[in-house]
């Protein structure tokens, strides 16, 4: 029995035996790759919610977009392919600076409001005829919501029209875009400044800031303080110190303590024990995700879930780990050359070797400490 024929050029045929594979390719986080699944279930969520959380929540999501640098389609003006065929544009995108000064393809609403599409993915661009077959430009979220801003006769954009889609007029594109990022409640001003000392490899001085800002509330200190004293780095090592700020902060839902205490549990070997905490920090993230916890969710839960359940979707996991610790990377973010290095390797394996046997515990029978 054989899995696929090919027809030779010399008019025999090549078997290919059962169970052979070819290594797949990688998907890009990107519209012709992954998507925006952050926007994309964000906007499901408003559809769903209808309510000023869901509505911050979308605003969140878009933030985190934006710290991603994520791409979106935008449709152009220009003549269709022949007789309305579907054309290699969405695929092949014209890139922004070849794009500038071309005519773009706006929406008109019942009230006569002009409105710029923006596609997140391929998929989304392709949904209708209108805009299946029409040249597109390849920009920046950030770029795209600025050319809106910046083009007389357009009020603002929609985000993928054909289907849950979210409109989002000057006034919120300007809030996005230029909305001023300003450390907030207790110990916040601390925690920053620590955080700025580490990206500059200060350890001393960045576990000063964390101790501060721990000791006036903030749980973003305790952990990145836990951090510190995990590592020993500006400190003296000590893991059971860690364990107990960790959990600390775990108690107000802290995302980063929740994955320090899974990261914790898995070099201890308990993998199961630490899929739980993963879990835990994708729920408590997922109504504000933030380039900070956001991609470690993203590249645990792909590490320790779903490579055992949907290879797809742990190689659109891996891509958006991948876009945002390359993002830090340059930043000079500690350990995200260590992140980076992971999902790349995880990527590897999940498009060159066989798929990996499902994992060996039991999550219903696990309890957290």
């Amino acid at each position: 029995m054989v899995n696929t024929m090919a027809r030779r050029t010399d008019g025999g045929v090549r078997f290919r035996p059962v169970g052979s594979r070819r290594s797949r390719t990688a998907p890009v986080y990107s519209p012709r790759g992954t998507g925006c699944p952050a926007i994309e279930q964000a906007v499901q969520g408003l559809y769903k919610g209808q309510n000023e959380e869901s509505f911050w929540s979308l605003m969140s999501a878009l933030n985190y977009a934006l710290e991603l640098e994520t791409h979106v389609l935008v449709p152009l003006q220009t003549a269709l392919s022949a007789q309305g065929a579907p054309a290699p544009w969405m695929e092949h995108p014209i890139p922004a600076e070849k794009a500038d000064g071309l005519a773009l393809w706006t929406l008109r609403n019942d009230k006569g409001r002009c409105w710029l599409p923006l596609f997140t993915s391929v998929a989304a661009a392709g949904a209708d005829r209108s805009t299946a077959s029409r040249p597109m430009a390849d920009r920046t979220l950030e770029q795209a919501m600025q050319l809106a801003l910046d083009t007389p006769g357009i009020d603002g954009v929609v985000l993928d029209p054909w289907s849950n889609s979210a409109s989002l007029d000057g006034a919120l594109l300007n809030g996005l875009l230029h909305a001023g990022h300003t450390p907030e409640g207790p110990g916040a001003e601390e925690a920053e400044a620590g955080k700025e000392a580490a990206r500059a490899g200060h350890w001393a001085a960045a576990a000063e800031c964390y101790q501060k800002a721990a000791e006036q509330g903030s749980s973003a200190g305790l952990s990145l303080l836990g951090e510190c004293l995990y590592q020993g780095r500006g400190v003296p090592k000590s893991a059971a110190q860690a364990r107990k700020l960790w959990k600390a902060a775990a108690e107000s839902g802290e995302p980063i303590a929740l994955l320090n205490l899974g990261d914790d549990c898995a070099a201890r070997g308990d993998n199961g024990k630490a899929l739980l905490w993963y879990r835990r920090a994708r729920q408590n993230a997922a109504a504000v995700p933030d380039i900070e916890y956001t991609p470690r969710v993203c590249l645990r839960l792909a590490q320790y879930e779903t490579r055992y359940t949907s290879r797809k979707k742990a190689l659109a996991q891996a891509a958006e780990a991948k876009q945002a610790f390359t993002i830090l990377q340059r930043e000079h973010e500690p350990d995200a050359d260590r992140w980076l290095q992971e999902t790349e390797q995880l990527l590897y394996a999940l498009t060159h070797e066989p798929p990996t046997a499902p994992a060996a515990y039991n999550i219903e029978s696990l309890q957290l400490d």
